[in-house]
């Protein structure tokens, strides 16, 4: 089974397939699961998720992690996916008849067997940067950690992903100068705690309230109260949060309804073995709530497994019933 979308509603929909027995691959175009919670509002409280008076919204994608990682889901962050085309099985597993479905991304193509669609608002993608003046490295999506060992890095911006990349960037080895043009970052109480520690230690600099004048060729030029300093920088990482795409995936011909994707009470689409859960699904309409994606998901899922292999009841029965894989078998 193939899940677009790796926010909550994927990755509950994703679990369910693996307690099914399927097999499962997520894609999402940001380079982090959870959807919204990871990239909008990791460190809001979320107070409406059953059974729990109050969680982080980073802590329930870690949650809704842990819970699907017995079934060994393959993950494929950072592609946007792009097309959809009916496809005959045999054509990748001579061992399969009938008929599914071809997930092609940026990168790669995918093909299923059935797929949900738990696109949410849409990809997350970085919002369109502006900057005066030029540096022949800026970024808005930052690669892995790793690779910017011993390379100074200027990081600007307050959001979550900003705090991250710098104790991400500074763990690998980087030189890490932090700046946003207000004093307060966004992040855990633990994320921030340990900026404040590595700023005393002298292992990261952090320049807060600052603007951002202008790029040159070895870095930037910021305004730090009346002064103009200059900070050099072979990377520069621009993080200035997202706006949801749906553009790719309205190209899909689901029948749309502006943001929304049709579906019947077994989550549906107008396409056999297309399914639509969470946000992007027209039968919760307005509601956007958590408990409705994650229920929609649970009904896709089931289905889904139901249309798969007929054999498989649509209705899962009880997990209370069922031993799930430990880890290492």
């Amino acid at each position: 089974m193939l899940v677009v979308g790796a926010g909550p509603a994927g990755l509950h929909a994703a679990f369910y397939a693996g307690l099914r027995g399927l097999s499962v691959r997520l894609i999402d175009a940001q380079p982090e699961i959870g959807g919204q919670l990871s990239a909008l509002y990791p460190d809001k409280l979320v107070y409406d998720l059953p059974g729990s008076p109050s969680a982080r919204a980073a802590d329930i994608v870690a949650a809704l992690r842990s819970q699907l990682a017995p079934f060994g889901p393959d993950y494929r962050l950072n592609e946007l996916a792009q097309t959809l085309t009916r496809t005959a099985l045999s054509q990748t597993d001579p061992n399969q008849s009938g008929e599914g479905w071809t997930v092609t991304t940026d990168r790669a193509s995918y093909p299923a067997r059935a797929v949900i669609v738990a696109a949410g608002l849409g990809a997350l993608l970085p919002r369109e940067v502006r900057l005066g003046g030029e540096h022949p490295d800026v970024r808005t999506v930052l690669a892995e950690p790793s690779a910017f060992g011993g390379r100074t890095v200027l990081i600007v911006g307050g959001v979550p992903q900003a705090v991250r990349a710098a104790l991400d960037l500074t763990a690998a080895g980087a030189r890490v100068t932090l700046t946003h043009r207000r004093a307060l970052f966004r992040g855990s109480p633990a994320q921030l705690a340990q900026l404040e520690a590595l700023r005393q230690a002298d292992r990261l600099t952090v320049y807060a309230p600052a603007e951002l004048e202008r790029l040159d060729n070895a870095g930037a030029w910021l305004c730090i109260g009346n002064d103009l300093r200059h900070i050099t920088a072979d990377s520069v990482y621009v993080a200035n949060g997202h706006l949801p795409d749906l553009s790719a995936l309205q190209s899909w011909p689901l029948g749309w309804q502006g943001e929304y994707i049709p579906a019947d009470t077994a989550q549906m689409t107008r396409l056999p073995g297309v399914f639509a859960a969470g946000d992007v699904s027209l039968s919760g309409g307005d509601f956007k709530l958590l408990s409705v994606g994650l229920a929609q998901a649970a009904l896709a899922a089931n289905f889904a497994a139901h249309h798969i292999d007929p054999a498989l009841k649509a209705r899962p029965g009880h997990s209370s019933d069922r031993r799930l894989p430990q880890p290492g078998e």
